[in-house]
């Protein structure tokens, strides 16, 4: 019993004594802890831009067709065989040259046979006359009868009029032969024959394609874009302005809408041929900024300006932007942090940022 006392007096004394050492430690490393110095806060690094003055466009790319501005095809009012061709295709004509002319026998011949019955007309006219002049002459002396007289006086105004139909028709058919020589109606090129020397050349058919070597742009595009396609707007192919556009179609195709341009750059692609093109649809000039130096949030559009060592939303008003750049209608005065927009939204939380260079 009495050396089971003993133990417990000894257990107690061990735990007592690790107790005070345990304290002893504690407080030693509490007071270590205390004079430890703190670790340094590693500044942020925060890359900057100084706005500047500039102009933004945007431009809207469309597939437009080549297309002849002035085109036309001739054609014949009186049906006969293609008698000559005076040109070739791609030959460039002057306004008034021949192009090809139609046989006109038959014609000629019907012109021949009304001059031959006009000349038989005007010999019963003459012959007319002169029994008239007679029975005047008779009439006066009492040979004739008045009634004799007015009936040859009426004869000689029925051969005129006859007379003279026949020589209307002779004008008519005389002037019909024209259409029988067909002539450039302006300065242009032959696109096309249709038609060959021996072909049957019938009333309202093509012969030949005339166009007047200029070509023109027809693009087509969405109702949902009229607003924006205006007369006047100018046109591009790879950043080189080639024309505006010039003319907005009335009538829609498949749907769309249609416009011309006209060009003031030559195209050395042919009529009916495809390229693509710009439409310069806005063009706005004032601050320029990287787009991503934008802040989106309920209130508005912010960008954070580096302002007495600290950075700060500044709202801004936005007039166009695209991909890479945004535009502003005021510049800000001090250099704006870019970055995605959660890194912008986290800068006021930092007391220590680094500059980087402003590009």
């Amino acid at each position: 019993m009495r050396k089971k006392i003993i133990i417990t007096v000894i257990v107690v004394l061990a735990v007592i004594a690790l107790g005070i050492k345990g304290k002893g430690l504690l407080e030693q490393r509490k007071s270590e802890v205390d004079n430890t110095p703190l670790p340094s806060i590693d500044a942020k690094s925060v890359p900057v831009v100084n706005a500047k003055q500039g102009g933004l466009e945007h431009r809207v790319s469309y597939l437009a067709q080549i297309a002849s501005d002035k085109s036309i095809t001739l054609t014949t009012k009186l049906a006969g065989y293609v008698e000559k061709l005076y040109v070739k295709e791609s030959q460039k004509v002057k306004k008034g040259q021949m192009l090809v002319s139609i046989d006109a026998i038959e014609l000629r011949s019907s012109i021949e046979a009304l001059k031959a019955t006009l000349s038989t007309q005007e010999s019963d006219l003459v012959l007319a006359q002169q029994i008239h002049s007679r029975n005047q002459k008779l009439y006066r002396a009492g040979g004739v009868s008045k009634e004799k007289l007015e009936t040859s006086a009426l004869g000689i105004k029925a051969k005129k009029s006859v007379l003279k139909n026949t020589q209307g028709k002779i004008d008519s058919l005389t002037h019909q032969l024209s259409y029988l020589g067909i002539r450039a109606p302006f300065d242009g090129v032959v696109d096309k024959l249709m038609l060959h020397e021996g072909d049957l050349a019938a009333a309202g058919k093509a012969i030949l394609a005339l166009s007047n070597g200029k070509k023109k742009l027809i693009f087509s595009y969405a109702s949902k874009q009229a607003k924006m396609i205006k007369k006047g707007l100018s046109v591009y192919m790879k950043e080189e302005k080639i024309g505006e556009v010039s003319t907005l179609l009335t009538t829609s195709k498949n749907g769309l809408l249609g416009a011309e341009i006209r060009l003031n750059k030559p195209i050395g692609m042919p009529v009916g041929a495809s390229m693509n093109i710009e439409i310069l649809a806005q063009a706005e000039h004032g601050c320029l900024l990287p787009a991503n130096t934008l802040l989106h949030k309920k209130e508005g559009t912010y960008v954070m300006v580096y302002r007495d060592k600290k950075f700060s939303e500044q709202k801004v008003d936005v007039k166009m932007q695209n991909e890479s750049k945004v535009l502003l209608s005021v510049c800000p005065s001090e250099p704006v942090a870019y970055g995605s927009e959660v890194k912008l939204a986290s800068l006021p939380a930092y007391d220590r940022v680094k500059i980087l260079e402003s590009r």
